[in-house]
């Protein structure tokens, strides 16, 4: 069976460990501890920490009972009881550590009653009928967090710098104290390109929360941003490189219009042959000749727009100017519209830099598949960026 585990390679275990606060904890725990990296890195901080492993893959149980460093019990991270199950059996844990599996779970009245407990259901839209397993598992170790302990949690960039998950940010943001944002290189697990992050998190007491801390494993640097910038997103990436990186040309909101397809690729390519999707754009920014086949529903490009790559791996931000014609665009476009063409002409100039492809690298959000917003893009051309007060 499939547990879409993502094992914690060994200098990322240390890097988190080396960051929480802890002096000397007595007992470790790692729900879903797989390969137990995480809890080893505890352990060669702390040579006396007991260490505390729940699983629900028998392999990982077999292996840790092998070599006996683990105290490992085979229990379902899902499961609403499991924090009293633990406590009853080991008391209050001092010290929580997790890199939870990554995949979607069902949104169910079980897993509803475990974010309803510390509060986080109220984040989430009622609509939704799956959530990310992660943040079920972000939820139990909240729940087993003790006034005086702390937490270290690796998480997928969708829930620390993702549009759909603001709301949990602010939530987590604002109740509890997060010491540390660490972004952690892409392709540090195996298996996966994931972006990933290192958070360190302890209640609320008397610490001053009102900024966090951010950082990246490969750089010798940290900043540090306030709530509200938190809660817009809390990358390092993105923080460090978005003044550096913003468009040599400074544009007005009245200057252009911004807008993507209403219509997915599958949408278009059901009705029409003539369309404008990612694939259709070539890497090195152009200017093109469409033929003019509009479709009546369908987002439709005019002579003058200018068309970016929003979504994908491989192509996103890529750009071109529309010289004549309109085609319908697919919902992975972004089509911008300029309100003269001398205004065009040096946007299309300032997407086409290499300025902007960097900044699309650095800031795009997404675990897989990487995507930009408008907003992405306006705080490109026009250098303004998130209220703050």
């Amino acid at each position: 069976m499939n547990f879409n585990q993502y094992y914690t390679e060994k200098a990322y275990g240390d890097e988190l460990v080396k960051k929480l606060t802890l002096t000397a904890p007595k007992q470790a725990l790692d729900i879903g501890f797989g390969s137990g990296n995480l809890l080893r890195a505890a352990k060669r901080r702390w040579n006396d920490i007991d260490l505390i492993g729940i699983d629900i893959d028998y392999k990982n149980i077999e292996k840790a009972e092998k070599y006996r460093e683990i105290n490992a019990i085979e229990l379902n991270g899902f499961d609403p009881s499991l924090p009293d199950t633990i406590v009853n059996r080991f008391g209050k844990i001092d010290l929580l550590l997790s890199n939870p599996p990554y995949f979607s779970h069902q949104f169910d009245s079980t897993t509803k009653s475990i974010l309803q407990s510390v509060g986080l259901l109220d984040c989430l839209s009622s609509k939704l009928k799956t959530i990310p397993a992660e943040l079920v598992f972000l939820a139990q170790n909240l729940r087993l967090l003790s006034e005086n302990g702390e937490l270290g949690i690796i998480l997928p960039a969708g829930l620390i710098s993702g549009e759909r998950w603001k709301n949990v940010r602010r939530y987590l943001f604002s109740n509890y104290h997060v010491s540390n944002v660490i972004q952690l290189p892409i392709n540090c697990f195996k298996k996966t390109d994931a972006q990933t992050f290192i958070l360190t998190i302890k209640k609320k007491v008397s610490y001053d929360s009102s900024s966090v801390n951010l950082s990246h494993a490969s750089v010798n640097q940290s900043l540090l941003i306030n709530l509200k910038e938190a809660e817009q997103r809390a990358d390092f990436n993105y923080y460090f490189n978005k003044d550096q990186l913003k468009s040599t040309s400074q544009f007005d909101e009245l200057d252009y219009q911004v807008f993507r397809g209403n219509k997915s690729f599958h949408d278009l390519k059901s009705i029409s042959d003539e369309y404008l999707h990612t694939t259709s754009l070539a890497k090195i920014p152009n200017s093109i000749n469409l033929r003019t086949m509009p479709i009546v529903g369908c987002k439709n490009t005019q002579s003058g727009d200018i068309v970016l790559a929003r979504v994908g791996r491989r192509c996103l931000g890529r750009v071109h100017y529309i010289n004549i014609g309109s085609l319908p665009i697919s919902d992975c476009i972004i089509c911008i519209r300029p309100k003269n063409k001398k205004i065009g002409n040096t946007i299309f100039k300032a997407l086409s830099s290499i300025n902007f492809q960097t900044y699309v690298e650095k800031v795009a959000l997404g675990v897989g598949a990487k995507y930009i917003t408008h907003q992405t893009i306006a705080q490109f051309l026009t250098g303004k960026y998130y209220e703050t007060t």
